[in-house]
């Protein structure tokens, strides 16, 4: 009998130990497989940004193109002028002739962007209606006399019926000689 119980407790041995390698064969397969999938996400991502790469190199030229002609376009000044008072009287000019009053406005300090110069000018404080404001707007990315561009805009409704009253943050862009 003790040889029977011998046999039984191999057996029992024998059978827990390939149960805990069909346990380690499927943990490891199932983590190799995840792992896999995480690689093949990965690859497929880097493969879509090579592309895009590939394609915007392909594309330099008209690229380089588009920023030559802009650069052409952006107005120059001399170096060492003052230019905040350009700037400004544009920015107030346009204001006025879109209906939209300016009771507040600064210019901040001038700020290297590359090759190109920018000047972030403040209105602290304006008021007009929505249509009026739009149209400021429009007016300010579209007018030939220089390039600006509105960073940031807030605004609420004003004591006045139909008016709005807030403060913009516009980037006027130049160049120097």
């Amino acid at each position: 009998m003790d040889d029977a119980k011998l046999r039984e407790k191999a057996m029992l041995a024998v059978v827990a130990v390939v149960v805990l390698y069909a346990v380690a064969v499927g943990v490891w397969f199932f983590s190799a497989e995840s792992a896999w999938k995480r690689a093949a996400k990965a690859y497929r991502r880097e493969c879509d940004r090579y592309e895009q790469e590939e394609k915007l190199i392909s594309e330099r030229r008209k690229w380089n193109e588009l920023y030559d002609r802009e650069k052409a376009a952006m107005p120059t000044f001399e170096a060492g002028k003052a230019t905040d008072t350009v700037w400004l009287r544009k920015v107030e000019d346009l204001a006025r002739t879109n209906l939209v009053l300016i009771t507040s406005i600064d210019s901040g300090k001038e700020v290297e962007a590359g090759d190109v110069l920018e000047l972030p000018i403040e209105v602290k404080s304006w008021e007009g209606s929505l249509e009026a404001l739009v149209k400021f707007m429009h007016a300010l990315e579209n007018t030939p006399e220089g390039m600006f561009d509105v960073k940031e805009i807030s605004l609420k409704p004003s004591q006045k019926k139909g008016y709005l009253r807030g403060s913009l943050s516009i980037t006027c862009a130049y160049m120097r000689e």
